[in-house]
């Protein structure tokens, strides 16, 4: 007899996968905007690199890097052995057209020269007066005098050298008003120029632990192409010396002094995530449903560990803090508080 095989279980459904486990995190929205923390630079209220509008060979060059000279100091000198007979030859020309157009405006008024003498003495005359002045003035280019209390950041040129015109040959910086300069983002710009109260303190490297009261003195208008943040300038408060180089890394703390409304969304930046086309989202989780969607997200700057999200979330919805990448639309999850 031929042997017959059936099953002798019943058919079983298949079994829904466990729920993932999940970290959920409150998006919240601060009304009180906390002190923000910027890494920024010591800088010189000016740097020039100076030149000399005329070219020829340095024979005095006293400027050291590292020192101040003071305002209408000498800083270099070139050769002025041409430039001083150049000088004089446009006083001799000088002084004979100014002879010719007294002896024409004379033999003009006795009538024994013609007005187109006088008109061509006196054509000569200005020109002779014009080269002198442009010859007093290239002998003044050949000497640099410290526009201002000039630190000399650095030579360019060694001594004895021969430069052409309007080659930089030091570079001063002005130190009267050290600045601190730094790069603050959007967000925080229109409290800047709306005139809100803020406190702002510097901590230089040189002087680790001991905070700097800054004053705001101007901001860049136009933002950084990559980065979106604008370079603004702060200056130790008036009577209060900050003792440090141009260059010394500064770190500034900016803090308003009142409450504002904050409409934006902080965030772990663990939270975050990134779909196929590289924008940023973040899981919002349903707890009638129990699963979870991608949203997503404008960001804007990271405070310490956190992000700060500036679109696409609404306040006081449960956001996956960690684990984004194994998530996908519609997944089942459970809190881990849920699952503890």
């Amino acid at each position: 007899m031929p042997l017959a095989i059936t099953g002798c279980g019943d058919d079983e459904e298949p079994q829904d996968p466990p729920a993932q486990v999940v970290k959920l995190v409150e998006a919240r929205q601060p009304d009180v905007f906390p002190e923000r923390r910027f890494v920024g630079r010591v800088e010189a209220r000016s740097t020039v690199d100076y030149a000399f509008q005329v070219g020829g060979r340095i024979v005095e060059f006293p400027a050291i890097q590292g020192q101040t000279i003071p305002q209408g100091e000498l800083i270099a000198r070139l050769d002025q052995t041409d430039f001083a007979l150049q000088v004089r030859a446009a006083e001799a020309d000088f002084e004979q057209a100014r002879r010719n157009l007294e002896r024409q405006r004379t033999l003009r008024a006795q009538g024994a020269a013609s007005q187109a003498n006088l008109d061509s003495a006196v054509a000569e005359f200005n020109r002779a007066d014009t080269q002198l002045d442009s010859a007093r003035q290239e002998l003044e280019y050949t000497t640099l005098l410290a526009p201002f209390d000039a630190l000399v950041a650095r030579r360019l040129v060694e001594n004895y050298t021969t430069v052409p015109p309007n080659t930089e040959v030091v570079r001063i910086q002005d130190i009267s008003e050290l600045r601190v300069r730094f790069n603050v983002p959007q967000a925080l710009m229109q409290h800047l120029n709306s005139g809100e109260r803020f406190t702002a303190e510097a901590e230089i490297a040189t002087l680790p632990g001991e905070r700097i009261p800054l004053e705001y003195r101007e901001h860049a208008t136009e933002p950084d192409e990559v980065a979106q943040t604008f370079e603004v300038e702060f200056a130790p408060q008036s009577g209060t010396p900050l003792i440090a180089l141009p260059g010394t890394t500064a770190t500034v703390y900016l803090a308003l002094e009142q409450r504002i409304d904050n409409p934006l969304i902080t965030l772990p930046a663990s939270a975050l995530d990134s779909d196929e086309n590289g924008d940023f989202r973040v899981w919002v989780y349903d707890p009638d449903e129990g699963v979870v969607s991608p949203h997503k997200v404008t960001v804007g700057e990271t405070l310490d560990d956190s992000v700060l999200i500036t679109s696409g979330l609404e306040a006081d919805v449960s956001v996956v803090a960690a684990g984004a990448h194994r998530l996908r639309d519609g997944m089942r999850v459970k809190p881990l508080d849920a699952a503890l």
